[in-house]
């Protein structure tokens, strides 16, 4: 008798338990559920604060609402630091005010200056006062002047070792101080508009082994300096390229390992400067803007080809300008041969956007035998950019 009340007075136990247990699941799930992103603006930015620089940075890529949002996610305004120096202002008190505050760590530095009595020892003495308050985000812009007969010049070596986000716009590199140089393992982004560099971008690339986006804009410098010696030292890690009216007169991508390069935009000259990917990249975005008409021609049918992936089946997100589209069509319409097709299998293709950069009459049938042969079944999103003015009339255009 004993055992039998133990066993049932076991099972009973088990049995409230589990009504215990589904009483408690069903209280969860009729709980209302709060979504982070649901959340203001102030409280999502007092979470961000709470982060390195870097994952505050990647998550902009939850959503819409979060991107950009990294960039004013400081609470405290002490520890970013923006400098405007403008014309009539004298340097050296600028600097006298700023190195006389105790250093501190600083997230951000921004550095703007239109000044013409500024000179390299003075922008040496800025980046010193940066790397001493181990910055983490640096933005250094030149607007409308240079130091004495050319460009400030900027050394990455001397840049803070915590330095995870770099921005520089109208300056040099300079080859100096890279040997015995520490790499810089939190520096991912790197964003560079209207540089001149005299140093091999190789040793750049050498320096930061986590790089993940290079942003290259109206930059110029010779094409041994961009790719010597960077097969050796290109990062594995380098996901997103961006080339965008820059003079290199041709880029060999396709002869540096890049196994996760997932996105490449391109905007230029074609006709002048070429660029090649790898044959193996799985790209999942591509953005490609001719600005020039004389890319629209029989030898660079052959030449686009080369430049694309063999296999874009993997393409979620494709930017086409009309130049590149009259081209990729007239692939399609015949006049090439078999093997210059790669657009023909578009399948994981969901957000097509099209860049019409004139009003042409034949826009219309390019787009048609685009859709029609790049078979792209999954399509959910299509964007249409028209231009801003044109000399033919809109309902011209229609028929």
């Amino acid at each position: 008798m004993s055992l039998e009340s133990d066993g049932g007075g076991g099972a009973g136990a088990k049995r409230r338990r589990v009504d215990e247990q589904g009483a408690q699941r069903k209280e969860l799930e009729a709980a209302p559920v709060v979504r982070i992103s649901a959340l203001p603006d102030d409280l999502r930015r007092r979470i961000l604060t709470r982060l390195p620089l870097k994952d505050a940075i990647r998550s902009g890529a939850l959503a819409q609402g979060w991107r950009d949002l990294w960039k004013s996610r400081w609470a405290d305004p002490t520890s970013c630091r923006a400098i405007h120096l403008l014309p009539g202002e004298n340097p050296r008190e600028v600097l006298e005010t700023l190195e006389s505050v105790p250093r501190r760590r600083l997230d951000r530095f921004s550095f703007v200056f239109e000044n013409y009595k500024f000179r390299q020892p003075h922008l040496k003495r800025f980046f010193a006062y940066a790397a001493e308050c181990r910055v983490e985000d640096l933005h250094v812009e030149v607007r409308g002047c240079n130091i004495g007969d050319g460009r400030p010049i900027f050394h990455l070596p001397l840049s803070s070792p915590l330095l995870a986000h770099l921005s520089l716009r109208n300056m040099t590199l300079f080859d100096m101080y890279y040997k015995g140089a520490r790499p810089f393992y939190f520096l991912e982004p790197i964003h560079l508009h209207s540089i001149n560099s005299g140093v091999k971008f190789s040793k750049v690339m050498a320096l930061c082994p986590r790089l993940h986006t290079l942003d290259l804009r109206c930059c110029g410098c010779s094409r041994d300096n961009m790719l010597y010696g960077a097969e050796a030292c290109t990062p594995l890690s380098l996901r997103r390229i961006t080339l965008a009216v820059c003079n290199y007169g041709g880029i060999r991508l396709d002869l540096l390992p890049m196994p996760s390069l997932c996105s490449f935009r391109y905007s230029g000259r074609f006709s002048t400067s070429l660029f090649y990917l790898p044959k193996d990249a799985t790209l999942t975005d591509l953005y490609i803007c001719f600005s020039d008409r004389e890319a629209i021609h029989q030898f660079f049918y052959y030449e686009l080809d080369r430049a694309l992936p063999d296999d874009l089946s993997g393409l979620t997100v494709l930017t086409i300008c009309s130049n590149a589209l009259k081209i990729a069509s007239s692939l399609f319409n015949g006049r090439a041969t078999p093997q210059w097709t790669k657009m023909n299998n578009l399948r994981s293709l969901r957000e097509l956007q099209l860049l019409i950069l004139g009003m042409e009459m034949d826009n219309l049938a390019n787009i048609y035998l685009f859709l029609k042969a790049c078979h792209c079944s999954n399509l959910e999103r299509l964007f249409v950019q028209l231009p801003a003015t044109s000399d033919v009339p809109l309902e011209d255009f229609v028929r």
